[in-house]
């Protein structure tokens, strides 16, 4: 969590959500751009945005490789597990009927 490649993935991830926020506030209200009620479009969008980095923050709990995500995209071999993490794809693949 205290990389630099933590939060910039973290802010990227929050800029995301709040540009889609304000599209869907801005959308949802079907008012043109000078009609929207902007203080309650950019408090939702601040919203947003702050949930999307406090998400960023607890996602680093279990994953040990310094990303802002819940997915651990660690690689080697010697990369701690995650709970579940351990089963091979042949072992949860479906079989064919």
């Amino acid at each position: 969590m205290w990389t630099q490649k933590f939060w910039k993935d973290a802010v990227e991830r929050a800029i995301r959500t709040m540009v889609q926020i304000a599209i869907a506030t801005l959308t949802a209200q079907k008012t043109g751009l000078l009609e929207a009620d902007w203080t309650a479009a950019l408090s939702t969008v601040g919203m947003a945005g702050l949930l999307s980095l406090v998400t960023s923050v607890l996602s680093q709990l279990p994953n040990p490789d310094g990303s802002a995500s819940f997915i651990q995209t660690c690689e080697r071999p010697d990369c701690p597990r995650r709970r579940g993490a351990g089963t091979s794809a042949a072992a949860t693949q479906l079989p064919n009927p």
